[in-house]
This record gives C-alpha cells, sequence and structure tokens, in this order.
C-alpha cells in the first residue's frame, strides 16, 4: 500500500471500521502476552523496570530533541519515531497529534526495528556471555474452546471499556480497551487462550494497509542526512542500553544478558526469541518488554500526546 500511494495517482480508501477491527483483534493478542505469572514477575521486580523503562523512554526523548535539532523533523514527529513503543502504535498515536508526520514516524520506527533485529542478536551471539536459565512455557488455550459465558464476558468488558477510554478521550482505544479487557479476564480466570494464527494475521493485514495510506511524500523523506542521523540515534540508544545493563550487572548482580535483551529498544516476540536461542532467561525478558509495552501505552504515550496537545495550542510550529 505503502509503495503504491507514493508511486501511482490511483484514488485509494480504506474503511475505518476495517482499522478499527485490526485493532481489536491486536489488542487481544497482546492482552493473551499479560498472564498471571507475568504479571506476578512484574510486581516483583516493579523498581528495576521502572528503572529502566524510565531510563530507555528518557534517551529516547533526548535523542528526539536531538533529531528535531538537526533535520526538519518537528519535536512531536521525532519524539513519536523515536519513542520504543512498537510500530503501528506510534504510528497510529501520531494521528492523534496534530503536525506529527504520520509517514516519518513510520520510516523512523520502520529503521529501528530493523536495526534491533539485526544488530542485537549479533551483539548477544558474539559479546555477551551466555546463560542457562530456563524458558517459563505459559500454555494457552484456542478462544474457540473458551465457555461462551466466559467469551460473552469478555465482549461485554471490552465494550464496556470501549466507551469509556473513547468518553476520556484517550489514544487508541480500539486497541487498549481489548488488551485491559484480557489482561483482567487472565487474571480473574486465570485460563488465558491464544486466538487463531489466521485471525491475528488478518488483523496485521488490515492494520498494516491502514497504514500503508497514511505514508505519503515518503521520497522527501528519504534523504541521506535523515536517515543517517536516525541511524545513529538508534545505535546510540543500543549503546546506551548497553551500558545500562552493565551498571545494572555491576551494582547489582543482575545476569547482563538478560538485562541487556531487558532493555533492548526491540518487540516483545523478538527479544524472547533472541533470549531463547542464546540462553537467556526469556520470561525475564518477556516480562520487562510487557510492562514496557504497558508502561509505553498507558502512561508515557497518553501524556506525551496530551502534553504535546498543549504545546501546539501555544507552540504551532512544534
Amino acid at each position: 500500500m505503502m509503495i503504491l500511494k507514493n508511486t501511482v495517482k490511483w484514488p485509494f480508501y480504506w474503511p475505518g471500521w476495517l482499522r478499527n477491527a485490526g485493532l481489536l483483534i491486536i489488542g487481544i493478542q497482546m492482552g493473551t502476552s499479560f498472564t498471571s505469572e507475568a504479571l506476578t514477575f512484574m510486581v516483583l521486580y516493579l523498581p528495576i523496570m521502572l528503572v529502566i523503562t524510565f531510563l530507555v523512554v528518557l534517551f529516547s526523548m533526548l535523542t528526539a530533541w536531538g533529531l528535531s535539532k538537526s533535520t526538519n523533523y518537528r519535536f512531536s514527529t521525532a519524539l513519536l519515531g523515536s519513542f520504543p513503543g512498537g510500530l503501528s502504535q506510534m504510528v497510529l498515536l501520531s494521528e492523534e497529534v496534530k503536525g506529527a508526520d504520520q509517514s516519518a514516524v513510520a520510516l523512523m520506527q520502520t529503521i529501528r526495528i530493523l536495526l534491533v533485529i539485526t544488530v542485537v542478536p549479533l551483539l548477544v551471539t558474539y559479546f555477551f556471555p551466555r546463560d542457562t536459565n530456563g524458558f517459563l512455557q505459559v500454555i494457552q488455550t484456542p478462544i474457540l474452546e473458551i465457555p461462551l459465558f466466559y467469551l460473552f464476558l469478555l465482549a461485554s468488558g471490552i465494550i464496556f471499556l470501549l466507551f469509556i477510554i473513547r468518553k476520556i478521550q484517550m489514544p487508541i482505544p480500539y486497541m487498549l480497551a481489548p488488551l485491559i479487557s484480557v489482561l483482567v479476564f487472565n487474571v480473574l480466570t486465570g485460563n488465558p487462550f491464544h486466538l487463531p494464527v489466521a485471525l491475528v494475521a488478518s488483523a496485521q493485514i488490515t492494520l498494516g494497509a491502514h497504514l500503508g495510506l497514511q505514508m505519503k511524500g515518503m521520497r522527501a523523506l528519504l534523504s541521506a542526512r535523515s536517515i543517517a542521523l536516525v541511524v545513529i540515534s538508534n545505535l546510540a540508544l543500543i549503546a546506551f542500553c548497553i551500558a545500562l545493563s552493565y551498571g545494572l550487572n555491576r551494582f547489582f548482580s543482575f545476569p547482563l544478558l538478560d538485562m541487556f535483551l531487558s532493555a533492548a529498544p526491540g518487540g516483545v516476540a523478538e527479544m524472547a526469541i533472541t533470549a531463547y536461542a542464546v540462553g537467556a532467561d526469556a520470561s525475564t525478558v518477556t516480562s520487562f518488554h510487557l510492562f514496557r509495552i504497558f508502561f509505553i501505552l498507558f502512561l508515557a504515550a497518553p501524556l506525551t500526546v496530551y502534553l504535546l496537545k498543549k504545546r501546539l495550542q501555544t507552540s504551532p510550529e512544534l
């Protein structure tokens, strides 16, 4: 969709209800990761998770400020493009901030993801000592095997939360409502489930098509200077995560490999797979990244959007 949007002059249209349906499914899928075991781990390691997440987000904000001063990106664009909160989530948030360039945010997030999935596995394979910790496997039930009464309660919870979240004007309500509902469902029932792969893939396609149509004017963004600076800022973030993991290992004796993969600005799936492949504690890594998602989606991102909107009222050039 992105290629067609930027190469041909056809009139494209993607229904909003398809975008929202995709977000609902993705939100449910993300919520299935928040099991009772993961939440218990988060509570036990809450202080260190807060420190790592806060410092990574703060460093991302500093690199965003530097990018806004060194390129033609507005600070709002650079900030949303630098947050390690996921490509789709950050692009969707950029839709709610007037003046933020969705195409630039998507490009910056894509570069970050490509760097993380290539550089981080390379670093942990050749430069970090391996560990032999186990991998916590949580058994999940197919959603079609969940009792109808439970499904009715879950659907009712999603509808109720969707109404509340839209009422208080939180960002991306169609993703947050199912995520919170499934999280509560997992804790109360102790019966985590998973969605069919085909359904999740369909949701990714609908959401990807929507995001692709938002990416216009890509040619103007593909300057060598801008791309080089984005690459440098992301490499600096990875280097900062290495320094942070060394500090935690040195002063608190936390496993070096676990801490680096927990701090690395990658996605949950990518970092969990990397952890499993190199012998790190995948349950630790997964829990840290789930906490970061929770922190960014429910605190950092809404607060950022609110502050940017406030600043735009007084400084339209932001």
